[in-house]
């Protein structure tokens, strides 16, 4: 990580289907950077089609705006394009999603606040950020299980709240919390649990512990890191999931790894234990914590899956691997 001057040229992406997304909030943001710069995108493809653009200009950043699915859609964008272009632009996350686990990592503020210091031209920082790669797609986070299932009834629960009376606390923190209480934790009280096997692809797995320690020896390629019932595993090379809760607090710890967690608790317990996983100092014998930079993951039934934050479906089996292709990220100086 170091301390650079912003390029003159950098663009702003803003995702228009995005809640905080508002064409007040566009007119400002066109107020500090010039109506040049600002692209808002209304579709998939037209994401690629701005993202291609600024990269045919040249541009030294381009600012992503929307939650954390936007973020990771701009990166996996930018990724394609690399063996085409002499220079990848740096990637700045503006806090406009839900959870902005990204850009509460990063520093990010107000993005009228964060674009008009960068277009001043005060120093910032730049780091160079591992992803994660499953089945094709680079990610700083994602999981499968309960954490998926959340997002699953989450959403159910914002479509049935809309135009009623409730529809303001179905969203955001609340509306977590809401469907966590009401749809996800009375499902999943007496269901048994999923069962699964996760081997060692990869290097010499490392497990550790809550201070991020070497425990035991190394799991060699083609060795058994888990098997048994979990509520969630989840692989990660940034910290935190959304909201501030450091679900994968050993991230960072080694660039040429990422965090596998593995977690085997009840709903209750997870509610018992969510001060100390919200400030990463999770401690639990059910709690498994490795360093790994290849994994398979497979399960006994097809279980929710969520990748940056966003609902993906169900899956048997995903292979997490380190992504060969790190992100220069901008972070506040």
């Amino acid at each position: 990580m170091h301390h650079v001057t912003p390029p003159r040229d950098f663009g702003v992406v803003l995702n228009a289907n995005a809640g905080r997304v508002t064409p007040r909030l566009a007119r400002r943001i066109t107020d500090v950077v010039g109506r040049e710069r600002v692209f808002l995108t209304l579709s998939p493809d037209h994401a690629r089609e701005v993202v291609e653009t600024c990269v045919e200009r040249e541009y030294g950043t381009i600012f992503a705006g929307g939650g954390d699915g936007t973020v990771v859609g701009v990166i996996n964008l930018l990724h394609r394009l690399r063996e085409q272009v002499a220079r990848i632009p740096d990637l700045g996350v503006l806090r406009l999603g839900t959870g902005n686990a990204l850009a509460r990592w990063l520093g990010s503020a107000s993005p009228v606040h964060d674009l008009g210091r960068y277009a001043r031209g005060e120093a910032h920082r730049v780091l160079s950020v591992s992803m994660v790669e499953a089945e094709g797609t680079l990610f700083p986070f994602a999981g499968l299980g309960n954490d998926a299932a959340v997002l699953n009834d989450y959403n159910a629960l914002v479509r049935a709240a809309r135009g009623t009376w409730y529809e303001p606390v179905s969203l955001g923190l609340s509306g977590y919390f809401l469907a966590s209480l009401t749809r996800t934790i009375p499902n999943y009280l007496f269901r048994p649990r999923p069962e699964v096997q996760i081997i060692n692809l990869g290097t010499p797995a490392i497990r550790v512990d809550v201070e991020g320690r070497p425990v035991g020896p190394p799991v060699p390629e083609g060795g058994l890191l888990y098997e048994g019932p979990i509520s969630i595993v989840g692989a990660a090379t940034t910290p935190f999931y959304g909201y501030g809760l450091k679900l994968y607090p050993h991230a960072t710890l080694k660039r040429s790894r990422f965090h596998l967690r593995i977690i085997n608790l009840t709903p209750l317990q997870s509610l018992s234990v969510l001060v100390p996983a919200w400030r990463g100092r999770l401690v639990h014998p059910n709690v498994h914590d490795f360093l790994a930079d290849r994994v398979r993951v497979r399960f006994a039934e097809a279980i929710p899956y969520q990748l940056g934050g966003e609902a993906h479906g169900y899956r048997n089996e995903v292979t997490f691997g380190l992504g060969s292709w790190p992100v220069r990220m901008v972070r506040k100086a």
